[in-house]
């Protein structure tokens, strides 16, 4: 980065975007650092919710979209040894790789002079870590490895995996040649896809979402299926459920997506004494209260069918304002049907439609 960026950094903090404001810090260091450095503060604001350094970092506005957030980067980085050299082939800006930085050394590869030199500056704010413009299919020289293929075409998101770059068949191919190596992918790809890769297959819960999959390869690799919370760090293994029940008991709960998404529901269950609710692949139900990270409580106040005109008049008694509403395995939209729902009460309920036995049901509950 050049003095002149440094400077320009510097005189645009803390600074709105305004004209007057380009104006002022252009006629210091020139008009195209002064717009580069307002950008860099305006991505830095949007970064801050993926990264604690976010304010000395230096950003790509796509790059930013993808990157993962420090939380999850951190997960990555705890599974390889803290004295072995990591590549992160795919390094973007560098959130994996400042991550692996932290842990031990570490080298990055991308194919864009920009993005590299970004992600060499972000790195090196935990230590000096080298980034090669550079194919990363090359020869390796390192037994660990990491990659985020990109997901995008033509600026739009696919869930293509042929349309990835680079292929994650060729990159599981040679990761499963080298000590451990670690592969992003989207959690939405099919079941097929993600075990003709092989290897340990992990859904990654961050923030009540399944953030991704995880695909571990090489001789130090696991084996099976698993959800991992980043958070605290507990796993639940692929499991399936084994008891069912159309009418929910006194509770009912909702399953982490990434539990649901590993086919876990089945060690779910387990946590307390529960049962999948219907056919809706992700609700649980049982007598006696249960916690667990892994769900959200609510109490049952009753059990109806889906008619959005029944169901209002029916949160009439309660007192209750417009619900929120949670659908699984139903062809009904949430948004629709809780517009239709209007109501200007004082107290907060959730309705949950789920399937059971060809009919579409509704379940009124309370948060605990």
């Amino acid at each position: 980065m050049t003095p002149d960026r440094l400077r320009a950094l510097d005189l645009a903090r803390g600074l709105e975007a305004t004209a007057g404001n380009l104006a002022k810090v252009g006629a210091v260091v020139g008009p195209s650092d002064a717009a580069w450095a307002f950008t860099q503060w305006r991505l830095r604001a949007r970064a801050r919710s993926k990264f604690s350094e976010a304010d000395r970092m230096l950003f790509e506005a796509e790059a930013l979209e993808q990157a993962t957030h420090e939380t999850v980067a951190a997960y990555h980085a705890s599974r390889f040894p803290q004295a072995t050299l990591v590549a992160d082939l795919t390094t973007g800006i560098g959130g994996d790789l400042m991550a692996l930085a932290r842990r031990g050394p570490a080298l990055g590869y991308d194919t864009d002079p920009s993005r590299a030199e970004l992600a060499a500056h972000n790195a090196g704010l935990v230590r000096p870590t080298e980034v090669r413009v550079a194919d990363a299919l090359g020869a390796w020289s390192f037994d660990h490895a990491f990659a985020d293929p990109a997901r995008r075409t033509g600026g739009r998101r696919t869930l293509d995996p042929s349309m990835f770059a680079p292929d994650p068949l060729v990159l599981a191919a040679r990761m499963r040649e080298i000590r451990l190596g670690g592969l992003k992918l989207s959690p939405l790809l099919t079941d097929a896809y993600l075990a003709s890769l092989g290897g340990e297959l992990e859904f990654v819960s961050f923030g009540w979402e399944c953030r991704e999959a995880l695909v571990w390869l090489g001789s130090g690799a696991g084996v099976g299926r698993c959800a991992i919370k980043v958070e605290t760090g507990l796993r639940l293994d692929a499991a399936p459920s084994s008891r069912f029940a159309d009418e929910p008991g006194a509770w009912f709960y909702e399953a982490d997506p990434a539990a649901i998404r590993a086919h876990a529901l089945g060690s779910v269950e387990q946590l307390g004494d529960l049962a999948q609710l219907g056919e809706s692949n992700g609700y649980l139900t049982g007598d006696e209260p249960a916690d667990s990270p892994w769900l959200r409580r609510y109490r049952v106040l009753e059990t109806v069918a889906a008619d959005a005109r029944s169901v209002k008049e029916r949160l009439r008694t309660y007192d209750a304002r417009t619900p929120e509403v949670k659908t699984r395995a139903v062809k009904i939209d949430a948004e629709t049907f809780r517009d239709r729902i209007k109501l200007a009460g004082k107290r907060d309920l959730a309705l949950a439609l789920y399937p059971a036995k060809g009919r579409t049901r509704c379940a009124i509950l309370e948060r605990s």
